[in-house]
């Protein structure tokens, strides 16, 4: 089952995510962020999945796997990963990931509505 390039908001779209990964990634150490596998993947084998997927998507680029995995978070599912940002845009083509997200997120809580002035 392959990606849609949907999202739950225009924000978090594939197309999106490329461009902020592109867009954030430093000379040196490329764009980070963290992949959501689907639930087909065993939480057990998070770090040989995403070690295999890495590999897939630079395969898929034509570059060397330019990609270190970080933290790995098995509750969610996700694997932190840091480097080129082309490779880590392919991962979202991949039939075992679910989404990507930047690892740096300006704001993601709720604004609230209806708010009173201190007095």
């Amino acid at each position: 089952m392959a990606n849609d390039n949907t999202a739950s908001t225009p924000e978090w779209s594939a197309d999106s995510v490329r461009q902020q990964l592109r867009k954030t990634a430093s000379p040196e150490g490329g764009a980070s962020a963290n992949v959501f596998f689907h639930d087909s993947v065993p939480a057990a084998q998070l770090a040989a999945a995403a070690q295999k997927a890495i590999e897939q998507a630079a395969e898929r680029v034509g570059r060397s796997a330019g990609v270190t995995v970080g933290k790995i978070h098995q509750l969610a599912k996700s694997v932190s990963v840091r480097g080129d940002p082309d490779v880590i845009a392919e991962l979202f083509n991949l039939d075992s990931v679910k989404s990507i997200l930047p690892s740096q997120i300006d704001d993601i809580y709720p604004k609230p509505v209806k708010r009173k002035p201190v007095e």
